[in-house]
């Protein structure tokens, strides 16, 4: 089930309503409804503690009795990890998250992408964007599509990443290690439409920026 999650960090950009409509489960995570209104979505779900989400789309989504899973503003996680935790039991296991990269909360921006190691994930593929960014953990093979020129910097979440090997990236590796301690994964550039990253042991943090 592919799932589509709009956080409440800012947006660089719009949403693409065209883009969230198909989803099977379209969730809002407090603010983040604020920004599907503005492309005339409605979630099915919205979760949070209310702290950023305005009073007037509240009462629209209430009005149209959108399920509300409220959350404490003292608790344990984020109302991100909530809502990922929350598609995840309800069987989605293809997530994409929009509003996870933005600012002002580098804690926030850090947080998010830890999040994305967690062993209750391990089976299911989680995709955080904005209208420049991809970012995912490869977990031992993934295909990128692109341009020419697009940026592709990986990252070890794990004190070293066994194996690595590139294809279709300007810097090839071929079984090397990357150390989490190190920048050597930094940068890479896309010579043509499609990339290909394989690993070994260890966590791999992919990111992909749309341009030079």
């Amino acid at each position: 089930m592919r799932a589509v999650i709009v956080a409440g960090s800012s947006l660089t950009s719009e949403l693409e309503a065209s883009r969230l409509a198909t989803a099977d489960l379209l969730v809002a995570v407090d603010g983040g409804a604020d920004a599907l209104a503005r492309v005339g979505l409605t979630p099915q779900i919205l979760v949070g503690d209310m702290d950023s989400i305005s009073t007037a789309t509240r009462d629209i989504l209430q009005g149209r009795g959108v399920e509300m899973v409220l959350l404490s503003t003292s608790k344990d996680e984020t109302d991100t990890e909530a809502a990922l935790r929350l598609v995840v039991a309800r069987g989605a296991d293809d997530i994409t998250i929009y509003g996870a990269l933005g600012g002002p909360r580098l804690d926030h921006l850090l947080g998010n992408l830890l999040l994305l190691s967690s062993p209750w994930l391990a089976e299911v593929a989680v995709r955080m964007v904005d209208d420049r960014h991809e970012v995912f953990l490869v977990k031992g093979d993934a295909v990128l599509g692109g341009d020419p020129g697009d940026t592709v910097s990986l990252l070890p979440l794990s004190p070293e990443v066994e194996d690595v090997r590139t294809e279709g990236l300007l810097y090839p590796l071929a079984c090397e290690p990357l150390f989490r301690f190190a920048t050597r994964g930094v940068s890479n550039v896309m010579i043509g439409p499609e990339a290909r990253v394989t690993h070994g042991e260890g966590v791999l943090l992919l990111i992909h920026y749309r341009g030079r």
